[in-house]
């Protein structure tokens, strides 16, 4: 058994993995949380792990040397890049790693390099949710994103033309511009996931341009989301860069640390 753990500036992220397959994962909101506790709450005995990878922001706070045990840190970049390419079987990859904000990492052979990294991620849009729509329950703003139309205050390519160049009028013009004042909470919940998540993939299209990387993974619990795939599904069709959405994908990080040590 072999236990890799992420822990990022809102959340933990854990999985074992058993026999080269994953046996068990746990995505628990909060930062700098006790993991002995937390492993002992979930049922796993430490004490029984070959290894225990550890990894991310607050890392150094997990509390497992205190109690007797020796971790072994794994780089966040390499732990990012490997978690994407087990999951999706694929090499040649800039992964897109939504946590808080957003990290970008190039993997290709065995290679895992840090490309940049944006603050626009989840803790924005949670942060956007609570000033604009006084929502502080992701689950409910999810929700309600999926019942509303951006068109109502996103403009789009064909509210000016037919189309431009490649650019098909279906395309973003300009985030949170139209300025419709019959538009709903439903609607700005959905133009406000599509401004973040529209950022992170014009952010991933530089990256493999400047990489020449041949798709994108996106991890993170938010990768997972409806509105996520539905998104990145946008790009792959406007932009024929394969965009791929693991199984597992909130805690691909905490796995590629556990399958670095493999």
């Amino acid at each position: 058994m072999i236990i890799g753990i992420d822990m990022g500036a809102s959340a933990v992220k854990l999985c074992v993995i058993e026999d080269g397959e994953v046996a068990f994962t746990r995505y628990e909101p909060g930062r700098g949380a006790d993991i002995p506790a937390l492993l002992d709450r979930l049922g796993i005995q430490p004490a029984k792990a070959e290894r225990i990878a550890l990894t991310g922001l607050s890392a150094p706070s997990s509390g497992l040397e205190r109690a007797g045990l020796s971790p072994v840190y794994v780089p966040e970049p390499e732990a990012i890049g490997a978690g994407a390419q087990w999951l999706t079987g694929r090499d040649n990859l800039v992964v897109a790693s939504i946590g808080t904000g957003t990290a970008f990492v190039h993997a290709r052979g065995g290679e895992y390099r840090h490309i940049c990294g944006t603050g626009v991620g989840a803790g924005t849009l949670r942060g956007l949710a609570v000033k604009v729509l006084g929502m502080d329950n992701m689950r409910e703003f999810d929700s309600l994103a999926m019942r509303g139309d951006t068109r109502r205050v996103d403009l789009l390519i064909g509210d000016f033309v037919e189309s431009y160049g490649q650019l098909d009028p279906y395309l973003t013009a300009s985030n949170l511009a139209r300025l419709d004042s019959t538009a709903g909470d439903a609607d700005w919940a959905a133009a406000l996931t599509n401004l973040v998540l529209q950022v992170i993939g014009t952010m991933s299209m530089m990256a493999c341009m400047g990489t020449g990387a041949e798709a994108v993974a996106v991890i993170g619990a938010m990768a997972g989301t409806t509105a996520s795939r539905l998104n990145f599904a946008t790009f792959t069709k406007a932009y024929g860069t394969e965009f791929i959405i693991p199984d597992y994908c909130e805690c691909a990080t905490a796995i590629g640390a556990a399958r670095l040590l493999s």
